[in-house]
């Protein structure tokens, strides 16, 4: 694609991963850059950096139909007329294409061969605390002129509030749904049928408008399960594209999800969020907003970090009581803050 046409020479290109959760980190991480002026380029996977197009988040976006090699990265680089190259993903094949392209900075990330391309690097492991955190450390010792900031609310292009104003009104709900967003990177990670199910009986009693979220094949094998239990629960899942759950998810009361993309994405946002974790750490990756963490807190494997579960059944998942989802869920006010 020639989207790099577009982009303003000179300007910081940031590369994103392929995880929607891990790209909405980075995005978050990129604040004080924000605020010293920097032109940002969003760099990466089509599905990830199509979020941020059109957004003030950056000046330009450089999307990508399948992974290049460090070659054809290096070409884009230079007809681009990048200044610097942040790798914020561990990955060294971005810092190598800015050393084969000319481009004067380049910050990344030591392990892989990186300290030998990078101009400015850290160790990711010797780095401590939450994966945003790291990623801010590395942006203070490559401009050090940058404080401390918190993300401003990411707020999606113009367009897309059209399109899930539309989705909404075709579902017959308000804009001040509640989310229950089904997905996760793997099956380990996700909340069981049941929970969910028991969820949707706890919001019908209130009264509380819910849909369903989702998008992959096992996203749409639960909604099938919840749907089943409990007819004419409201489903958004495969309905939307990324910047238009987004911009639904601007408008909505809040919502409650795996440790996920999505969740990171309504953190972002600027909602509240209730994140349900197993065998993640939240202490690397829980979402960072307005967030409440759900977990079976008595087990002592939590946060093993090891999906497939080694115990056989995802015990931190599927024991978790539902009442404490419920409880988290019935703190979450009914309209978003004004």
């Amino acid at each position: 694609m020639d989207e790099e046409r577009g982009t303003p020479a000179g300007a910081v290109w940031v590369r994103m991963n392929r995880y929607i959760g891990d790209s909405i980190m980075i995005h978050q991480a990129l604040e004080p850059l924000r605020a010293m002026g920097l032109p940002l380029v969003a760099w990466g996977p089509l599905g990830v950096v199509d979020l941020f197009r059109g957004s003030a988040a950056f000046a330009a976006v450089c999307p990508e139909t399948a992974k290049p090699g460090a070659l054809a990265m290096a070409r884009t680089l230079r007809r681009a007329r990048a200044g610097v190259v942040l790798a914020l993903p561990r990955s060294t094949r971005p810092l190598i294409a800015g050393l084969l392209a000319g481009v004067p900075v380049r910050i990344g990330w030591r392990e892989g061969g990186g300290l030998l391309a990078a101009t400015c690097s850290l160790s990711f492991k010797a780095c401590r605390g939450h994966q945003i955190d790291r990623y801010s450390e590395l942006i203070a010792r490559a401009f050090p002129a940058a404080g401390p900031l918190p993300a401003a609310p990411l707020v999606p292009r113009p367009e897309a509030f059209d399109c899930a104003r539309n989705r909404l009104q075709e579902a017959g709900l308000p804009e001040t749904f509640l989310a229950l967003c089904l997905g996760a990177a793997a099956l380990d990670k996700r909340l069981p049928v049941p929970a969910w199910i028991a969820l949707v009986h706890h919001l019908r009693t209130q009264g509380r408008p819910h849909a369903l979220l989702g998008a992959s094949p096992a996203d749409r094998e639960q909604a099938r399960a919840i749907l089943l239990a409990c007819p004419g629960t409201p489903s958004l899942v495969d309905r939307m594209d990324l910047p238009t759950t987004a911009a639904a998810l601007v408008r909505a009361s809040g919502l409650v999800g795996n440790d996920s993309g999505l969740s990171h994405l309504a953190a972002a946002c600027g909602i509240p969020v209730v994140v349900a974790f197993g065998p993640t750490d939240p202490a690397l990756t829980l979402p960072r907003g307005r967030v409440q963490l759900v977990r079976t807190e008595s087990l002592d494997c939590l946060g093993c970090l090891s999906p497939p579960c080694r115990l056989g059944d995802t015990r931190c998942l599927m024991d978790l009581d539902p009442a404490l989802l419920m409880a988290a869920v019935d703190r979450i006010p009914w309209a978003p803050s004004p």
